[in-house]
């Protein structure tokens, strides 16, 4: 039956396809008939779009979406109007989701796939031999969950169906890739899925909401790592006509913990600074990744988000959407008390509502007993227990959180900039981010550790401004984005980049010695004036010897003199975790001159009392 279904689906949105011509469509659904509009989204119009009123990311209005706590009016991504009066939609723009999957028979995800091999633009793969057909990444039946799904559905939702709600992007083209599963990892399976394979090559935005949890650095030649950057150099020279794709990577989660690595990170909570670097990811150090890190319905950097120099931008990624008063409830009436933990005083905040797994037994949303209470905790609310009208068939979640939902949102966004402007390159695509970001979180100033009596040291800096006019933090990237903004910037955007440059590495190696107390020494590196370029890109290499390697903190000062905190101290990369020509990327110089003479600021906190040898560095400077 729910093939059958799937099939009327598809036949339905065929007709609606074929008559685009005309400015509305007549669709029936559950018994109505709706004129709808094939192109404008009216995140207000509830009868058509069921669940925008719970999607704050959209247009926050101080709704709890079924958690405890509302967030903060008007700490939303801006797009009510480029949606509503604009009637951009992401139509004709193609993004890949390089996740765990892609329900691709998901009512609200069905109408924006078009999945031919070899005659659509792009079309899935599934590397999960003998489950379903090489072109159907969808979950196994089995499956609790899936990541993939959710992340979809925060692109490119299909609005306007009465049914659901709307993705930021509601009719962009979307395509699954299931790579992200840890034996499905090959270094072939990444090329495929990133834009080197007839099914990926159309996709104009390939959406990355994947990381590691890493407590020492990984080898730069496994095949994850060596499979993503040739295909991602490959996918900004070649892909959409020589104008490079636009790549959208998470940065991670780690900010208060690293899943299994708990003790790794009881420094970094007490200190209050990330536990895990973005620097730590490797694809968080390329260049032509847009790095996003995740803020909350009130406006400030989730509990959890991942911090560090190599984020771009953030957006909405949502806090954990509990409702403790029905959790607390459900457990009563079981007998059982349940207390909150201090360390996730935001577990009642809103998350991000998005499409689940269908069916009444899959996914976050899904029928339970009521009777076991870890079920209870696992559901957290009374839209994921299906109680609620506009999820009774349990498809939607409103759990979805993590710099994983921060992601999409950026892939959904660049989406309708392209539509706006498809003539933009994947360097135009971060300038107008970077340009246009807002400021979040004004107030903060960074974290600062006390050594002595006498001496306070920066662990991790608040918002600085750059010579180029640039404001940055290692917390936020550029800023939030503002889709409104992005858009109309978007539109009159004339600039062209000239040729894209990038430098050889310039080392400078000066082994130095630092006692287990706080010490500290600067080294350099010079760059001529003839060698100068506008910086787009600063990459370091760093080689350290320390037995507990997260006491070093590494600050980089350009020669106009902004600093940035590269590496902070009190991270998890613990005990024997030697940095051996270790990346790291800094967005804090974008625009800046690079001519003239860096400088590397290598600090010993000494929290652990451990010695330190520093052994070399290199700098890289891209841009033009």
């Amino acid at each position: 039956m729910h093939k059958i279904l799937n099939f009327l689906l598809f036949k339905l949105f065929i007709l609606i396809s074929c008559t685009e011509k005309d400015k509305n469509v007549l669709v029936n659904d559950k018994n109505k008939i709706f004129l709808l509009d094939n192109y404008c989204t009216n995140i207000d119009d509830y009868e058509k779009n069921p669940l925008s009123k719970y999607q704050w990311h959209l247009k926050n209005i101080g709704q709890t979406a079924f958690s405890s706590e509302g967030g903060v009016i008007g700490e939303d991504i801006n797009i009510y109007s480029v949606l509503k009066e604009e009637c951009l939609s992401g139509k004709g723009i193609y993004v890949g989701v390089i996740d765990s999957g892609l329900q691709i028979g998901h009512p609200s995800l069905l109408p924006n796939i078009d999945n031919r091999p070899k005659k659509s633009k792009t079309w899935s793969l599934n590397f999960r031999l003998g489950s379903y057909a090489s072109n159907d990444p969808s979950p196994l039946q089995t499956a609790k969950s899936d990541h993939g799904t959710m992340v979809a559905g925060i692109i490119g939702m299909r609005s306007n169906l009465g049914f659901g709600g709307t993705g930021v992007a509601p009719r962009v083209n979307l395509a699954g890739y299931n790579v992200i599963n840890h034996s499905l990892q090959t270094f072939q399976n990444f090329l495929d899925s990133l834009g080197l394979s007839e099914a990926s090559k159309g996709n104009d935005i390939f959406n990355m909401s994947y990381g590691l949890k890493n407590i020492r650095q990984i080898e730069y030649s496994s095949s994850s790592i060596k499979s993503a950057q040739s295909a991602i150099k490959y996918g900004t020279q070649f892909l959409r006509n020589k104008r490079g794709a636009i790549y959208i990577k998470a940065s991670g989660n780690g900010f208060s913990n690293l899943g299994n690595y708990l003790d790794s990170c009881t420094i970094a909570n007490r200190l209050e600074v990330s536990c895990q670097n973005s620097n730590m990811n490797y694809e968080n150090t390329l260049y032509e990744v847009i790095t996003v890190g995740a803020v909350n319905a009130k406006g400030i950097k989730s509990s959890y988000s991942t911090t560090g120099s190599s984020l771009w931008i953030s957006a909405p990624g949502g806090e954990f959407g509990v409702d403790k008063m029905w959790v607390e409830k459900l457990y009563q009436q079981n007998d059982e008390d349940i207390i909150w933990s201090n360390q996730k005083k935001s577990i009642g905040e809103p998350a991000i509502v998005t499409t689940d797994v269908s069916g009444q037994r899959n996914g976050y949303s899904r029928r339970i007993t009521y009777k076991d209470p870890d079920e209870i905790f696992d559901v957290g609310n009374s839209f994921n227990a299906c109680e609620v009208n506009e999820n009774s068939k349990c498809d939607y979640t409103n759990s979805m959180n993590g710099s994983s939902a921060a992601a999409p949102i950026v892939s959904g966004s660049v989406a309708l900039i392209l539509e706006k402007n498809p003539i933009l390159s994947w360097r135009d695509i971060k300038y107008i981010l970077a340009k246009t970001a807002k400021k979040v979180d004004s107030n903060f100033k960074g974290i600062k550790i006390k050594v002595n009596d006498n001496l306070e040291y920066l662990l991790d800096q608040g918002w600085i401004t750059n010579k180029a006019g640039f404001t940055f933090s290692n917390w936020y990237g550029f800023g939030v984005i503002d889709v409104e903004k992005a858009v109309e910037f978007a539109k009159n955007y004339n600039f062209r980049f000239p040729q894209f440059i990038e430098k050889n590495w310039i080392s400078n190696t000066s082994e130095v010695n630092l006692s287990s107390n706080f010490g500290f020494f600067q080294t350099e590196i010079h760059i001529p004036k003839n060698e100068s370029l506008n910086i787009e890109s600063i990459q370091i290499r760093v080689s350290i010897e320390s037995q507990y390697i997260g006491d070093v903190s590494l600050e980089l000062i350009s020669p106009q003199g902004t600093k940035n905190i590269i590496w902070h101290a009190g991270n998890a990369f613990t005990s024997n975790g030697n940095l051996d020509d270790m990346q790291m990327l800094s967005n804090a110089f974008y625009g800046e001159k690079s001519y003239g003479i860096w400088k590397l600021n290598v600090i010993n906190t000494g929290i652990h009392k451990k010695n330190l040898k520093f052994k070399q560095w290199k700098l890289k400077v891209s841009g033009h």
